[in-house]
């Protein structure tokens, strides 16, 4: 069993990106999908692109964006409908930050992997939540959920997406990390749209 070492991380240790602007369209938030990429995503795929600990993962949900807020803010739900969670608790709340304690569990091969994130949101409702680890089991983690309604003639649909940055530090293992984390992120938007869709109805 692997079990991360604790690392704490101030505004000093985060990895800092060019920030993603609110209110984004579908158009703009897909403007570095190809067309085939595209057509995937119009089709009902989960997309994943990048590498390395910085990625992308999009996802076209049957759900209204305020559904959607619901799954992605019921953060003490999450070991219902998210298999990794072992468990999830909201430390505090102060206005739009919501600090919250989770325990994930994966496999890396046939070696079981606990992870420990503590991690600082700040919900923008109902088009973004911006996140980022400030104690836990990584080197450093921050992103942002991004939500955009999309008009469709069968009904309320909203595109999702994730963007994340991650980083251990497992030397000679670093390589099945990133493997685990990305296999992770495409089964966690899965089961994301499977708790939205239902929960729409």
């Amino acid at each position: 069993m692997i079990c991360y070492g604790v690392r704490y991380s101030d505004s000093s240790s985060v990895i800092h990106r060019t920030p993603m602007p609110s209110a984004l369209s579908f158009e703009e938030l897909t403007l570095d999908l190809n067309a085939p990429q595209q057509a995937q995503l119009q089709r009902g795929e989960i997309l994943r692109t990048g590498q390395l600990g910085e990625y992308r993962v999009w996802s076209l949900v049957e759900a209204t964006p305020e559904v959607v807020w619901s799954v992605l803010t019921d953060y003490e739900g999450f070991p219902q409908f998210l298999p990794s969670v072992a468990a999830c608790r909201v430390r505090s709340r102060q206005h739009n930050r919501v600090i919250v304690e989770r325990k994930d569990r994966r496999k890396m091969g046939w070696m079981p992997i606990k992870v420990r994130l503590v991690t600082e949101n700040v919900e923008r409702y109902p088009e973004r939540i911006d996140y980022r680890m400030v104690e836990g089991s990584l080197e450093s983690m921050e992103g942002a959920w991004r939500l955009a309604h999309v008009t469709h003639e069968r009904g309320a649909r909203t595109l999702l997406v994730q963007h994340i940055v991650a980083q251990a530090n497992l030397g000679p293992l670093q390589s099945y990390f990133y493997e685990v984390f990305e296999t992770g992120l495409v089964e966690t938007m899965a089961d994301l749209r499977t708790e939205i869709e239902r929960r729409a109805g």
